[in-house]
């Protein structure tokens, strides 16, 4: 195993928070501008379903970008294709300000999302070149927890400039954001040397991912730490109508209803986190599957008859998500040594496939917004639990779930 690559011009907190910023563009590309999708509806002439295009019609072509990009920056390095995507991620937002058409918006929003998969993509290569062991279990984790702090700001901030300037300011501030992060990226050294570079053209890129999906159990066990992700973005889809629509809220109240769901997920990963520090890997599965079912039932039941209530199901589900991806990831990464690209991408690209399913399957005509969503979250609870089954049958494939999430091997 090599040394992890130090950084020569940056310091290692700046870093840090560059891996951190990087992780977030997700919540700000799509948070931000949540509390104005009434306000566009009205403004661009279209209707809930065209503008909801605009949400899970990011959410595909972000997938499919990062099983390209992943590939890509395996062969090509991380500096400089990270570059280019993000100056095509400031373009792509520059030109959403100034839409006057939904038509228009969505594909914007597409190429918004060619830009952000290679950013997140990359951004988690970087932690696997540069951290190893407990290190790597650490930035992971504080990458989660600290990584909700975008949808827990962007949808305020969001009101703010709504309030203030105008929904078209909500696609200027990213643009300003990742103008930052462009700016830091050009001081940053390779952290993937030329030696263990993917070499070969498409074809060898192309069997590298093979290689990885090879592994049934391994694919099965990505597929089922994404699920609790599904109910989750089939939230953020509906949630501004839920809580504007039914209950009665202005955009600024529906963005602190946000917020808090999003803070008390957070203060439940950081308490599971130190729960099951010490814990076989394995036996933490099934804690993650009760948390979203106890979410799911409570918005079948009882959500419907207070903001409240339907708030704390979703702390319960944010909960889950929060805490499964990052364990999960951890596991498949010390798993599988070598291609972190290839690895990264393909994580993070079922990740956003599974939420584009939830924002879709949110979005048809169930009884209520509500309803729906439970039994998204119930969908998602269930292929969980059929994965579950399998592996924990099977759980010689995976052997980091015999360890421990500091990365102990446990005799």
């Amino acid at each position: 195993m090599r040394e992890p690559v130090h950084q020569s011009r940056l310091p290692p907190g700046i870093f840090l928070a560059l891996i951190i910023m990087l992780c977030i563009f997700a919540p700000i590309s799509t948070d931000m501008y949540l509390p104005a999708l009434s306000i566009m509806v009205d403004e661009l002439g279209t209707d809930e379903v065209m503008m909801n295009m605009t949400l899970y019609g990011y959410m595909f072509p972000l997938a499919i970008s990062m099983l390209v990009m992943g590939p890509l920056s395996d062969k090509y390095g991380r500096k400089w294709l990270l570059v280019g995507c993000l100056a095509e991620y400031i373009m792509a937002f520059l030109a959403a300000a100034f839409v006057a058409d939904i038509y228009s918006l969505i594909f914007l929003r597409v190429m918004q999302a060619i830009g952000s998969g290679g950013i997140l993509t990359i951004s988690t290569a970087f932690i696997k070149d540069s951290y190893y062991g407990p290190a790597m279990t650490r930035v992971l984790r504080i990458n989660a927890i600290i990584g909700v702090a975008g949808p827990v700001v962007a949808p305020i901030l969001g009101s703010f400039l709504i309030d203030a300037y105008g929904w078209r300011f909500t696609f200027l501030a990213p643009a300003a954001f990742a103008t930052i992060c462009l700016t830091l990226s050009l001081f940053i050294d390779e952290t993937l040397p030329d030696e263990e570079r993917v070499t070969g053209g498409l074809g060898m890129m192309v069997r590298g991912m093979r290689t990885i999906a090879s592994n049934r159990v391994f694919m099965l066990f990505m597929v089922m730490i994404c699920m609790m992700n599904m109910p989750f973005m089939g939230y953020l889809s509906v949630s501004s109508y839920i809580y504007e629509g039914t209950f009665g809220f202005t955009g600024t109240q529906y963005s602190l209803m946000l917020a808090s769901a999003i803070i008390g997920g957070m203060l439940i990963s950081v308490l599971l986190g130190k729960l099951t520090a010490n814990i076989v890997n394995r036996r933490a599965i099934p804690l993650y599957l009760c948390m979203g079912l106890a979410g799911s039932l409570m918005l079948l039941t009882v959500s419907h008859l207070s903001p409240y209530l339907f708030l704390a199901a979703f702390i319960l589900i944010l909960g889950a998500s929060t805490t499964v991806r990052p364990w999960g990831m951890g596991v498949l990464m010390r798993s599988h040594p070598g291609d972190s690209g290839t690895l990264s991408s393909m994580i993070n690209a079922m990740f956003f496939i599974v939420g584009t399913a939830g924002m879709m399957c949110a979005t048809l005509p169930w009884p209520t917004y509500i309803i729906g969503l439970g039994c998204i979250g119930m969908i998602g609870c269930s292929v969980y639990f059929a994965l579950m089954v399998i592996v924990m049958r099977s759980h010689g494939s995976i052997k980091q779930l015999d360890g421990t999430p500091a990365g102990q091997d446990i005799e």
